[in-house]
């Protein structure tokens, strides 16, 4: 018994150092998710007018909604999205029109470019008030023509959607189901397994292993803070935009597919 709780032990070890390995810097404070009046100039056209505090913007300790953890927001419907869709997606009832999981609404719910992104279900017992940006308690993404930018609910197609995923990697389906798809019709070579996927840092979600916005993304990471000189040491651009794992060489992209 005293030689396996070692064992144990180590081997809980090494797995937070894999860990570790290939999460990025953490420091929500000093990214572009920093809303508040501290943002100390990360995005100056984001700045709140009357609420320094961080995590309300997305959190809360009490009175949360369960989309997400502590979630201070509300969601779009789920039901609204047009997604990016082929015939393998089609085959496993991930169609076009499938509903959007939770993990992937919450995100939607600034980054679909209609609702407004200072707009809190809690607010601060502080102020008491919702918070303002710009003076407005109903403050959008900024949407730049010609580009999707932070607005991942519009398409280059129909630049006045905020429903569109059409050109965007696919989000809410099983990764097991398609794997299973794959291997039937003799492709299985070309996707990793879930626990090759996982070891090069991709983050999957629920029963049948779904991927969502944070397979690929973490919204805490610090890859580039502007704080207060654009030459943060803990920042590390490698993890740009808001990466779950570096993608030099694509790395991001292969830890999936078997290209």
């Amino acid at each position: 018994m005293m030689r396996i709780i070692p064992l144990i032990f180590l081997t809980f070890l090494l797995f937070q150092v894999q860990a570790l390995a290939i999460m990025g810097p953490q420091g929500v404070s000093k990214t572009a998710h920093n809303l508040s009046t501290e943002d100390g100039g990360t995005l100056d056209y984001y700045i709140s007018d009357n609420e320094d505090e961080i995590c309300i913007f997305c959190h809360t300790p009490h009175g949360g909604s369960l989309d997400g953890p502590l979630w201070n927001r509300s969601s779009p419907g789920n039901s609204t999205f047009t997604h990016y869709s082929t015939t393998t997606l089609d085959s496993i009832g991930a169609g076009a029109s499938r509903v959007l999981s939770d993990e992937s609404l919450i995100c939607m719910s600034c980054h679909d470019g209609a609702m407004a992104i200072n707009h809190v279900l809690n607010p601060s017992n502080r102020t008491g008030t919702q918070p303002t940006v710009n003076g407005s308690t109903d403050q959008q993404i900024v949407t730049i023509p010609g580009a999707i930018g932070g607005v991942i609910g519009k398409s280059l197609a129909d630049e006045t959607s905020s429903t569109d995923l059409t050109d965007d990697h696919p989000i809410s389906f099983s990764y097991d189901d398609v794997l299973a798809y794959y291997t039937s019709a003799g492709r299985g070579i070309q996707l990793h397994d879930v626990t090759t996927a996982v070891g090069s840092g991709v983050r999957f979600y629920g029963s049948g292993n779904r991927v969502e916005c944070g397979s690929c993304h973490d919204p805490h990471v610090n890859y580039d803070s502007g704080i207060p000189d654009g030459n943060d040491p803990t920042a590390d651009e490698a993890y740009r935009p808001f990466l779950i794992t570096p993608n030099d060489g694509s790395k991001l992209c292969l830890a999936c597919h078997n290209k």
